[in-house]
């Protein structure tokens, strides 16, 4: 088969998707050594600079009259650019590894659909923009004109067919995996170095992730805030690891005053991580914290196990599926039992073993290696399909 995959999200490495992308592509180099592949992109791709690959480059600019609107430039490649050149190329499968079909396409398709969050949740649906909407809206409508559609969970599928009204059959659930770099560092003078280059000390909370209203980081602050009151640790921090002033607006709530509301602010550390001290600064923490209300997926607890850190997340969505019984896992708004959990993990360190060995043996479960065989088995049945 000739496989053509759209490489938009290379641009943005450090996103969820720009790293599900890069992986998913170095696994199926890997993988694959029967299929041919090409990366189409409005511009040219960074992928040379990932890894030597032997995937074929095409760089499809959109016409002028678009180019530098950056809406409309993305919309005219994802709806005319891309599935042309696709056709144009002679693809057997064009794969848009994001949530944005075509209306037209005469080459199969499939796409990736993380989740239906702003579709889904009340949290968004009110906060999102009357262009954004009706965006969403032509997306959604063209969904059921995929070959098929690639999703993250069980429960992501679930949410596809109840808000897309779209049939179960025509979705594969594929589990992503974390990085090879991901794994536990031992080495206490790069956990020092670490701990400097972030102001941590040695006893420190970790949540990492969005920063988005659905992430529930104000639950973070509360849980911790009560954590306080019970714990006379002046070495005990919260480190929450994310750009703060990236986003705002009210789908984006600032955590700090309710950490100078509730006197933390001492107790308090904030900073963009790095993606090359991620395994560090998880190795590092005490335990990690995900109090999230929806994920399509979830990778910050699967990462956070693999590095071997004791993880405490919520119970619902897709979260259940990706740490087993390897976490504590309670109601995202019990800020009393999120307290109590956090106090029994420090406490214990039995409990602590505990979590850490369930943790890395739950995400040895998950490999980029099975990732890109059952997503070649996809491209294999939608291909079959579209030649009955």
């Amino acid at each position: 088969m000739k496989i053509g995959i759209s490489s938009i999200f290379l641009k943005y490495p450090s996103s969820g998707l720009g790293q599900l992308l890069i992986h998913m592509l170095k696994a199926l180099e890997e993988v694959d050594h029967k299929n041919e592949y090409i990366l189409l992109g409005a511009e040219s791709t960074p992928w040379h600079t990932i890894s030597g690959t032997r995937f074929s480059i095409h760089t499809a600019p959109v016409p002028g009259l678009a180019a530098h609107k950056e809406n409309i430039e993305q919309i005219m490649w994802e709806q005319v650019t891309g599935p042309h050149t696709a056709r144009k190329l002679g693809v057997d499968l064009f794969h848009i590894p994001y949530y944005a079909p075509p209306f037209i396409s005469r080459s199969p398709t499939i796409i990736t659909i993380a989740d239906v969050i702003m579709l889904r949740s009340w949290l968004y649906r009110d906060g999102v923009p009357a262009r954004r909407k009706l965006y969403l809206d032509l997306i959604a409508r063209a969904a059921s004109r995929a070959a098929m559609i690639i999703t993250l969970s069980n429960h992501a599928k679930q949410d596809i067919v109840d808000t897309l009204k779209l049939p179960p059959d025509l979705i594969r659930v594929v589990y992503p995996a974390v990085g090879e770099n991901l794994v536990p560092i031992n080495d206490q003078e790069v956990l020092a170095e670490v701990r400097t280059r972030y102001h941590l000390s040695d006893r420190y909370i970790l949540y990492l992730g969005g920063l988005d209203q659905r992430k529930n980081v104000l639950h973070v602050v509360r849980a911790f805030a009560g954590l306080c009151k019970q714990t006379c640790d002046p070495r005990l921090q919260l480190f929450i690891a994310g750009d703060l002033d990236k986003q705002s607006g009210p789908l984006y709530p600032d955590p700090r005053p309710l950490v100078a509301e509730t006197g933390i602010a001492g107790s308090v550390v904030y900073g963009y991580v790095r993606e090359e001290d991620k395994a560090a600064v998880y190795s590092g923490a005490s335990l990690f914290l995900f109090p999230s209300l929806y994920e399509g997926f979830g990778l910050p607890p699967l990462e956070a196990m693999s590095c071997g850190t004791p993880v405490i997340c919520s119970n619902c969505s897709s979260l259940p599926e990706v740490v087993g019984d390897a976490a504590i896992s309670l109601d995202p708004y019990d800020t009393t039992a999120w307290t109590q959990a956090m106090k029994s993990i420090l406490n214990y360190g039995d409990l602590q073993e505990v979590l850490r060995a369930r943790g890395l043996q739950q995400a040895a479960r998950f490999t980029w290696h099975k990732t890109a065989v059952e997503t070649i088995a996809v491209y294999e049945e939608a291909v079959a399909r579209s030649r009955r």
